[in-house]
Parts: structure tokens; sequence; C-alpha cells
């Protein structure tokens, strides 16, 4: 069955004309003319709101080659999609985290080392409920298409949207995030409550006090991408034992933290 997240129906609607951005082993980026951008990846890959899941592709196509949405069906180079056939990624969050906070100690590896000189300044604007600052610090710190620091900032949102009354300021404060299109697409999609499987997983078990569920569960994020999946649970793990537990949309329209 193939998966498609709510970012690519979002973006290939009838009529879109896009690029192939990147291409990695099993799959390829696209990018759209106004910053749409989504993931087509083979079955070994977790659904996400990014992610187009299909099956073993014999042939990529080539990076900048033409993608385009007709008739239902996603076309690039040799790859063909029937995107009507494919089944929605639509996960739901606990509206609560249960799991006691030492429950999350021990989940998360290290800090990454691109995070380390902010590492302390970051738990203590959260104590403070300072989601702006936290941003300020983290927001593209790192390299890759997605920095460390976003995928931090993407557990975070993603456990604050937990409320869902929360959600359009944890958007809003998402799309001021100074890093790649890839990043902030993420944190889009974070703050509306949807990221990959495993951090859906996990989430889940905290919601119903599950120690051993959590474990398992950030087992298998911890496993996505070379320090990704980490970093998202360091993200979850620090909004469930650091921010307080009042209302912390205040402070998002402050002006975010340097250094």
């Amino acid at each position: 069955m193939l998966w498609c997240g709510a970012g690519v129906l979002e973006a290939a609607c009838p009529g879109f004309v896009g690029r192939v951005q990147g291409a990695f082993d099993d799959g390829f980026y696209v990018s759209g003319p106004s910053e749409e951008i989504f993931a087509v990846v083979g079955p070994r890959h977790w659904p996400g709101p990014l992610h187009l899941v299909v099956g073993e592709m014999a042939e990529l196509p080539a990076v900048h080659e033409r993608v385009r949405v007709s008739d239902g069906t996603l076309v690039a180079g040799p790859v063909a999609v029937l995107l009507d056939g494919c089944r929605r990624w639509a996960p739901s969050l606990p509206e609560r985290l249960k799991a006691d906070p030492e429950a999350w100690h021990g989940l998360a590896a290290g800090v990454d080392v691109d995070l380390a000189p902010v590492w302390e300044a970051v738990k203590h604007d959260l104590r403070r409920g300072d989601l702006a600052a936290v941003f300020g610090r983290l927001a593209g710190r790192g390299p890759g298409l997605t920095p460390s620091g976003d995928d931090v900032l993407a557990g975070i949102l993603l456990a604050c949207a937990t409320d869902s009354a929360r959600r359009v300021a944890l958007g809003r404060l998402a799309r001021t995030a100074r890093t790649t299109t890839l990043s902030r697409a993420y944190l889009r999609w974070a703050a509306a409550g949807q990221s990959i499987q495993p951090a859906h997983a996990l989430l889940d078990a905290a919601g119903s006090g599950d120690g051993d569920a959590m474990v398992r569960a950030a087992q298998s994020l911890a496993a996505v991408g070379a320090t990704s999946g980490r970093a998202l649970t360091a993200g979850l793990a620090l909004a469930a034992t650091e921010l307080p537990r009042t209302d912390v949309t205040r402070t998002m329209v402050s002006r975010p933290a340097v250094g």
C-alpha cells in the first residue's frame, strides 16, 4: 500500500510542475515554484507529511529533471505514481502526555556537537516558555538539508501541537525559521501536529504512560537518518520535561534570541 503525506497532496495538485532537487539511494526530492517540497521514497521509509512512499524504483530520475502531475499521476522521468491509489498519512496526537517526566530521561542520545554551545541556554529558554528564543538559537544550526537544530525544533513543535489551540501560533513561528526550505516544511507540519510514524508512536506511548513502548518507539526514531531521528527524539523529550505546564503561546512573538 502506498502512503501519501498531506504535504505531498497539498503540493502535487493537478497541473503541478516542479523539478527533481536531489536524489539519494532509494528516493528523490521534488521542489516546486513556490517553495513546495516533498520526497518520493522507497518502501523502507516511514510515512510522514512530506513523504510519498512508493514501491521499489528500478531507476531514479536525474537531478533537475522535470516533475509533473497530470490525470492523477505524478511523473518524474522513469517514475510514474498513481496518486489516486495512495493511502493518506493522517496521524493523530494524544491530548496530553501522561508519561512521568522521568520516563523521558535517557531516551535521547548525547547532544549533537553543533548544538552543545547553546544547549543549556535552550533548556533555560524552554523553562521560561520562550519558544521564540529557542527558535533563535536552534533554527538552521548544523549542516545538511535538515540541520540538527531544526530536527530538535520539530520535536518541540510536535509535542506542543498536542494542544490543538496552539497550532496556529506554532505555525506562524515555524514559518519564521531561517533555515533550508526542506527544514521549514518539516517544521510547518510538525507545528500542525504531523511528523514521521515513529515520532507519533513515541507520543502515543507517552500519552498512555507506557514506558516500554516509549523505549521501543524511541529506538525506531533514533535510527532515522544520520542524526535526524536522535535530534527529533531530543526535541520531544525537551518539550515534555522542560516546558512549563502553562500557556506558552504568549512568548512566541517575542524577539528571537541570538548566539
